[in-house]
């Protein structure tokens, strides 16, 4: 009789953390949990719908910068997130296992009609295209990694350590009053959580739905929406030099803005290819435009003909970057709600901010405060002088 009392004791105690997405900013979240976490009664679930990793984080440039985010509320995120990732890949064997380096990032300026032409930059790009470049980033302040892979590693990280991935749809949350209670699956299973981090990319704003109303008024949060952004894998047949590469890309008739990602396993990484498009209930249902593949293909035919031009296409692709209503991430605690945190809207800056957002949250969560950046004006209920601010 004393063990089964001692035994649902000690079952009262367990605590449940349960993180919606199994992107990067979720994988980091539950990494840096499971990482500070001391309790041994504490459960951590990431809830994805898919796979992980299986939309942006998958899909992205991998692209990290150390001061591109400065002069607004995300600078000192962005700062520490470049300088952890530094850390992160020396812990976790980054170079072999995900592909970190550091890099020279180059802002080209080209055309097919150029005035005056300047050798390229880089052997790899064509001669007599090229007007005029500059370094906008060193290999002190620029580097890079394969987003899937770091993904990948994250959660096996994580899992080493007892987190769980749980292949779900959630569908909704349930409350205890104004405490969360549960997360609802479309399998009508519930399950028991004292802790939801919302980190569901650009399906975040059907999730900012769930909450509860304060004072019988809708949430007043920014929303988050999904931008369909494009891009193609190619693998050259000879090796290219470490140059992230901006290109602003005069065609005549109009303007291209290429990003080039050489990538040290053979790859290259180009994107560009930006429009508006209806936010699919899934990753699977991803289909890119047709158009925009085509367009980056040719782009790439005229800065590089022999060399990308002629590169074999690994992958065509898309995903949806999401965007909150003010182009600022939505990272810490809905104020109104118990157990109830939100860690979404990263837009272009997802992977390098993804792993101080997995630090911000872990400590917020566990400890009760943020010590590792300032996260005050990415708050979701944002502070009242923000827009003046910022």
């Amino acid at each position: 009789m004393i063990l089964v009392i001692l035994k649902l004791e000690m079952e009262e105690k367990i605590r449940h953390i349960a993180i919606l997405g199994g992107g990067v900013v979720g994988c980091s979240i539950a990494y840096h949990i499971t990482l500070l976490n001391t309790d041994p009664n504490l459960e951590v679930t990431v809830v994805e719908k898919t796979a992980i990793a299986c939309a942006a984080s998958g899909k992205a440039g991998g692209f990290l910068t150390y001061d591109w985010c400065d002069g607004g509320p995300l600078e000192d995120l962005a700062r520490k997130s470049f300088k952890l990732h530094a850390e992160l890949a020396k812990k976790l064997n980054g170079k072999i296992r995900y592909d970190y380096r550091v890099v020279d990032t180059l802002a080209i300026t080209a055309s097919t009609k150029a005035a005056s032409v300047k050798p390229p930059p880089t052997v790899w790009l064509r001669p007599g295209v090229v007007t005029k470049f500059k370094s906008i980033g060193t290999t002190q302040t620029t580097a890079q990694l394969h987003p899937y892979k770091f993904t990948k590693t994250l959660i096996e990280e994580a899992e080493s350590r007892g987190a769980k991935v749980k292949i779900a749809n959630v569908i909704g949350l349930e409350f205890d009053k104004l405490k969360v209670s549960g997360v609802r699956l479309s399998t009508n299973e519930i399950i028991p959580v004292d802790t939801v981090i919302i980190a569901m990319g650009p399906w975040s704003g059907e999730a900012l739905s769930w909450l509860v109303k304060k004072s019988g008024r809708a949430h007043q949060l920014p929303d988050v929406s999904g931008q369909r952004a494009h891009s193609i894998v190619l693998r050259p047949k000879v090796d290219i030099s470490a140059h992230v590469c901006f290109v602003t890309l005069n065609l005549g008739h109009k303007y291209a803005e290429p990003e080039i990602y050489p990538r040290p396993d053979g790859e290259v990484y180009i994107s560009g290819e930006c429009d508006e498009s209806p936010l699919p209930a899934s990753a699977e249902e991803y289909i890119p435009n047709p158009t925009a593949i085509r367009s980056l293909k040719n782009n790439m035919n005229t800065l590089s003909p022999d060399i990308l031009g002629n590169a074999t296409v690994v992958r065509e692709q898309c995903c949806y970057m999401p965007i909150s209503d003010d182009d600022k991430p939505l990272i810490g605690k809905v104020p109104w709600l118990d157990g109830v945190y939100l860690a979404t809207g990263h837009s272009v800056w997802g992977i390098l901010n993804s792993s101080g957002t997995g630090k911000v949250i872990a400590e917020m969560i566990l400890e009760g405060q943020t010590k590792f950046a300032d996260v005050r004006g990415l708050a979701p209920m944002r502070p009242k002088n923000y827009n003046k601010i910022h």
